[in-house]
């Protein structure tokens, strides 16, 4: 590979065969699918390929590449790159499941001091605020917290229609004056 100049067209990356000896570049596979992962992956949906278009080995994890006898790299047929700039060239951990992530009781024999908390916890449910059970489909989507508050509003609003209603009327009848021919020509202009 001494003489190729390969490019990585992954985004962000800046890999070259021209400056680093050590990565090694991958044609996109034939199979329709994979192709699509890569392509999906690497975050390009309408690129063009051509047989230049290549990906370099910094996006696969090892495991995926084997190295013959004299030298060659040779990437897995089913992989795809899974590490990028923008995920760290990480493999992101799968997330756990809801089990996972939750802690459950075990199940244990009675206990006294269980039974004096399971009363506290009773009395604490008791003292909260009552919720209803059932989500109403027929409801407004939007509920009124405040009912004071939105009367208050509501008297604001109607008293500022009011005030732009008086507020037209007496613009309009000053301009009243002028709407006729009349008026106009009893005016006299002076000039000096």
């Amino acid at each position: 590979m001494g003489g190729s100049n390969d490019h990585c067209c992954v985004q962000l990356c800046t890999g070259s065969s021209r400056y680093n000896s050590e990565l090694s570049f991958h044609r996109f596979p034939k199979h329709k699918s994979i192709r699509a992962q890569w392509l999906h992956k690497i975050r390009r949906t309408a690129f063009s390929i051509t047989q230049h278009t290549k990906v370099c080995s910094r996006h696969f994890t090892n495991d995926l590449i084997r190295t013959t006898a004299k030298g060659k790299r040779i990437l897995a047929a089913s992989a795809v790159p899974s590490l990028f700039e923008w995920n760290g060239y990480t493999n992101s951990k799968t997330r756990a499941g809801v089990w996972e992530r939750r802690t459950r009781p075990t199940p244990s024999s009675p206990d006294p001091v269980a039974e004096e908390s399971e009363e506290s916890e009773e009395e604490i449910v008791e003292a909260m605020v009552p919720m209803p059970i059932d989500h109403d489909y027929g409801a407004s989507p939007t509920v009124c917290v405040d009912r004071e508050q939105y009367e208050k509003l509501q008297d604001e609003i109607e008293m500022l229609r009011r005030q732009v209603q008086t507020l037209h009327l007496q613009s309009s009848f000053g301009l009243q004056r002028f709407r006729g021919v009349s008026p106009v020509r009893d005016y006299i202009t002076l000039n000096t």
